[in-house]
């Protein structure tokens, strides 16, 4: 990595920290407003695009859900909309981990070959 690259990329964390706490206080909020599911497109009415709505959830700490019908405040959410995000999330956990051992996999056979390992 460069420095510039890394002075890019301490920027752009330092930026992350500054805007979650308010994107997640902004989504929640609207959606406490609505009460209820509230997708993307919706979400863009109040001036949020998809980079700000996922930091905004990543920063409200687990008390926003997405799911299929887009977002909706836990404490609004029904006991099944809770096991079934929780489940989409460990799908997804699951399938980065099965492309996480195969690049492991892949690397090292790649090394090998080169001799490298």
């Amino acid at each position: 990595m460069s420095a510039v690259q890394l002075s890019l990329d301490l920027r752009e964390r330092k930026s992350r920290r500054k805007a979650g706490p308010r994107l997640a206080a902004r989504m929640m909020q609207i959606l406490a407003a609505r009460g209820r599911w509230t997708t993307r497109r919706e979400l863009a009415r109040f001036g949020l695009n998809d980079r700000q709505c996922r930091l905004g959830r990543e920063w409200a700490h687990g008390r926003i859900l997405q799911g299929q019908q887009g977002y909706k405040l836990l404490r609004y959410a029904t006991p099944g909309e809770v096991h079934e995000a929780r489940m989409a999330i460990i799908r997804q956990m699951d399938a980065e981990r099965k492309q996480l051992e195969l690049l492991t996999r892949r690397a090292h056979e790649a090394m090998h070959r080169k001799g490298v390992a």
